[in-house]
């Protein structure tokens, strides 16, 4: 095995082609150094470098091994500094806001699993418009943010997606559970439910489910997908909403989700928004990624 020390004083002696002057940058002594070099030729029975008048010149066996140190240290380099941040994002505070469907289930499991690894980290979690998210990342006054993926200001990116298809949401023993998917004059005949508020901006490229939206004369309307969600169970009637909000009602076989046939809405797609041209704190930093590999497992679901 080639060990780290060996690797590094190759890479030097290769840099600067003189024993001399690699054990002087190192700080070694040219002794101890030129001992490596014998044994890293001992064990791969050849020798890496041409010893000429003029210094060190590398054999066609040393620049293939001098093309795995480089990969070699690159990647050592990497993960030591990422076990540097791992370090500093020990504790700290992280902001999220986020559509609040994602409250209601997905957040509170990622966030679980992250607080294994990172105890002492704290959180504040706001329910948001999806049209304002965009801004309260780019402003600074939470970290990450979670919206409908849209044009959004060059401040921010987003850093991971998913479909998230708007559909119709029911309880398992309604009349169009055993449908697969739904048209909109379907769903009307039956009551409907309704979450207060403009839909995402996203759902400007779905007209007809905008106009059937705006016709509505729903049975019941609220802000809190907590309300409309028990209201669901108990057979109040339909409600509108991605997946996302009821993945644990839906996996028990409680309610069911069932897409609509207007295309516009099912190009929905929910996205992981991050600062594009400001520094995240370490524990910012950490848990974007959780949460990207967490919506990423999400969508492949």
């Amino acid at each position: 095995m080639l060990h780290a020390a060996a690797l590094i004083y190759f890479r030097e002696v290769t840099r600067v082609g003189s024993i001399r002057k690699a054990a002087a940058g190192l700080n070694v002594a040219a002794s101890a150094l030129n001992r490596q070099i014998l044994k890293l030729e001992a064990d791969l029975g050849t020798p890496l470098f041409d010893r000429l008048p003029g210094g060190m010149r590398l054999t066609v066996a040393g620049e293939l091994l001098l093309r795995h140190v480089t990969a070699t240290l690159h990647d050592y380099d990497r993960i030591r500094a990422e076990i540097d941040d791992l370090k500093e994002a020990r504790s700290g505070h992280v902001s999220i806001a986020a559509v609040d469907s994602l409250l209601v289930d997905f957040l509170p499991r990622a966030i679980d699993r992250f607080r294994a690894d990172f105890p002492a980290v704290n959180y504040t979690v706001s329910a948001v418009s999806p049209a304002d998210v965009p801004h309260l990342v780019a402003d600074g006054d939470f970290d990450i943010g979670f919206t409908f993926v849209s044009a959004v200001p060059a401040s921010v990116r987003f850093m991971a997606e998913i479909p998230a298809p708007i559909g119709a949401v029911m309880r398992a023993d309604h009349p169009l559970a055993s449908r697969l998917v739904l048209g909109l004059d379907e769903v009307r005949a039956y009551p409907l439910l309704t979450q207060s508020g403009p839909l995402p901006r996203a759902t400007e490229a779905d007209p007809a489910f905008a106009a059937f939206k705006d016709d509505l004369a729903p049975r019941l309307v609220s802000n809190s997908i907590q309300m409309l969600k028990l209201s669901i169970m108990l057979n109040m009637g339909i409600a509108f909403f991605t997946r996302l909000g009821f993945l644990s009602e839906i996996e028990a076989g409680d309610i069911i989700w069932r897409p609509i046939a207007s295309p516009g809405i099912n190009q929905l797609r929910i996205g992981l928004l991050v600062p594009a041209t400001r520094a995240m704190s370490p524990p910012a930093q950490q848990l974007a990624r959780h949460l990207a590999d967490d919506l990423n497992r999400l969508g492949s679901i």
